[in-house]
């Protein structure tokens, strides 16, 4: 590792091609907690949804995702800062965590010790991973910190993300429709399709039928001329069909183009539900 004074601090609900890389040394997680009423359970990097699904579908209170807080924030930085004095903080997108504004608030403690760049991602999921991932493979080709960052900046706007969800009870609570809304788009079937602008969850349009709703996965792919990462997100419950014919759609749109399969994890879970599937891209620089 050519560049081992920097550390890369970011959340556990980061998704990785290669799970494996939770263990890499210069990579320190956030843990949230996933909570449902009274029970509640820490977020284990890289753990399957599968391991918080009594949390999901007990029913009762929404099942809510929460960062560690400010304390635990100020705790790994005065830990690593025994390390090293350069520290990239890559978390959530604001909008949807508070993990980003305790980091900040949590580095400005070490203000002049330590060099800590907290960055708002703008994303979530496979793209936070994305990220931390392209972070850590700088830092091995050994940039400076300085460039590291940029690597990390720059990608942020060529993240794209699409999910589709069939529960629209979801998008009541988050005030994206209203009660009125959700209940009538579930007795009529009505899928809805959500995107994520300046870290923001979006509504898109909305659809009759799955076999429609995987054909608009497709359409939002197409629109891309070069990309270097594509990523399949799924819930609890997916449909191998589905999965392998996106894969087989996607595959002939961008031979050459990794694409990963991952469930979304337990956080995201918590905002857009246990049965959404989406896709997650990385635009090639200057595609």
């Amino acid at each position: 590792m050519k560049n081992s004074r920097v550390r890369i601090v970011t959340d556990s609900s980061a998704r990785f091609p290669n799970p494996k890389l939770w263990e890499h040394p210069l990579l320190t997680p956030i843990e949230y907690t996933i909570r449902q009423s009274q029970q509640w359970r820490v977020e284990i990097p890289g753990a399957s949804m599968e391991d918080y699904r009594d949390l999901f579908l007990e029913g009762g209170e929404p099942t809510v995702a929460e960062d560690p807080g400010l304390a635990r924030f100020v705790r790994t930085y005065q830990e690593l800062h025994q390390q090293t004095d350069q520290i990239i903080s890559l978390h959530t997108a604001s909008a949807a965590s508070q993990a980003y504004s305790h980091a900040l608030t949590a580095s400005e403690q070490l203000l002049g010790r330590c060099e800590i760049q907290v960055i708002d991602s703008q994303t979530m999921s496979f793209g936070l991973g994305l990220l931390a991932q392209a972070a850590i493979q700088a830092a091995e080709a050994g940039q400076s910190f300085d460039d590291i960052v940029r690597v990390v900046r720059g990608m942020i706007p060529r993240l794209y993300m699409i999910f589709f969800l069939e529960d629209l009870s979801h998008l009541q609570r988050h005030q994206l429709v209203t009660r009125s809304q959700a209940i009538l788009g579930n007795m009529l079937g009505v899928i809805a399709f959500l995107t994520m602008e300046d870290g923001r969850l979006i509504p898109m349009e909305k659809v009759r039928s799955r076999p429609r709703a995987l054909e608009k996965l497709i359409e939002f792919v197409a629109e891309f001329s070069d990309l270097e990462h594509i990523a399949l997100m799924h819930g609890l419950s997916h449909n191998q069909d589905d999965l392998g014919w996106l894969d087989e759609r996607l595959g002939s749109l961008h031979p050459g183009v990794p694409i990963s399969h991952a469930d979304y994890g337990p956080t995201m879970g918590t905002l857009v539900g246990t049965d959404s599937l989406g896709v997650i891209v990385l635009e090639k620089n200057g595609g």
